[in-house]
């Protein structure tokens, strides 16, 4: 039996599962009662740019409402900080019921009644808490943050089925490099928010962008509502492994 774990939330409880290894997430996913086939978002990304706040804040605003039209599923970080933390506030403010799934190491999170210890972790660090708008968790072995990307990715295959799904990216470092070529390998589209900063920008500026990356400016909210639903809306399709070596040189 799966270990499983309601969290108690101020104004929410989640339901969390342990799986001990990708093979058994497929059955996590089944143990948090998500059977069905769904369109997916994947939104990953990291700090918020502090001049762009406001017009990301609006573009994840778009997201999540583009999420709750189409009945898609959610898949994010699950942290409380920066796209992570978003994304679950406007879920909650506008009254979303869209499924808000967050992967993350159970080494490096806590939660209300949840681990403090931080004897295991690298010096200096500490254990991050759980946004507390997601409606589910995924928290999986691993001792840094990057060791989710394989796991995210999964889960979007998973609970695609024969749906579509899309990546997003907003801002984002080193492992936002690392989830976008691994949803490349996937053949899943990628939709870069320019003008977020660091790695969203260094992609909008590159001539030779691959094929499944469209770039679409964070304020043009129209314009990312109408790609992301064009993206979830195409037939689904087995597109062959690619590598975007500029992406990990």
């Amino acid at each position: 039996m799966m270990r499983t774990e309601k969290i108690y939330f101020p104004h929410q409880q989640a339901l969390c599962v342990f799986p001990d290894e990708r093979s058994a997430l497929e059955q996590a996913i089944s143990e948090l009662g998500l059977k069905g086939r769904y369109p997916v978002i994947v939104l990953i990304g990291g700090d918020i740019d502090k001049q762009m706040a406001g017009a990301t804040q609006r573009a994840i605003q778009t997201i999540a409402k583009v999420a709750e039209d189409i009945h898609a599923v959610v898949v994010c970080g699950g942290t409380d900080m920066g796209v992570m933390a978003v994304v679950g506030q406007m879920r909650s403010q506008n009254g979303h019921k869209f499924p808000l799934i967050g992967v993350a190491p159970e080494e490096l999170v806590t939660w209300p009644g949840g681990p403090r210890s931080t004897k295991f972790l690298r010096w200096g660090y500490k254990r991050w808490q759980l946004e507390p708008h997601y409606s589910y968790f995924v928290l999986m072995p691993g001792s840094q943050f990057g060791d989710e990307s394989p796991w995210i990715v999964d889960t979007a295959t998973i609970l695609s089925k024969d749906h579509k799904s899309v990546t997003i990216l907003i801002n984002g470092g080193e492992i936002s490099r690392q989830d976008i070529q691994l949803s490349l390998n996937n053949g899943r589209p990628i939709i870069v928010l320019s003008r977020t900063g660091r790695l969203a920008d260094e992609l909008a500026r590159q001539p030779d962008r691959d094929k499944l990356m469209t770039v679409i400016p964070v304020h043009a909210e129209k314009s990312i509502a109408e790609v992301v639903q064009t993206a979830l809306s195409m037939k689904a399709r087995i597109e062959e492994p690619i590598t975007f070596k500029s992406l990990i040189q």
